[in-house]
């Protein structure tokens, strides 16, 4: 995995922060966000609407990271 630089985890350091303040805000656990990072990017699609309410960015964005973070585990 290619850490904080690019994917999921570069995603949720922007827009978050930090894994335990993305964990608060959506009401999930931290071993859900990292299992959105290392085995089913997906599952943050679930979160979608209050993402893109809240954080400016667009579905068309996020569904991006989600399937750059799909291709990196692909690999």
């Amino acid at each position: 995995m290619s850490g904080v630089t690019e994917g999921l985890a570069a995603f949720i350091c922007k827009h978050f922060g930090t894994e335990t303040k993305c964990a608060d805000e959506l009401g999930v656990s931290q071993r859900t966000i990292r299992n959105w990072k290392t085995s089913n990017p997906r599952g943050i699609l679930k979160h979608g609407p209050e993402i893109v309410r809240g954080k400016n960015v667009t579905w068309t964005q996020l569904a991006g990271e989600v399937l750059y973070q799909e291709e990196m585990l692909n690999r």
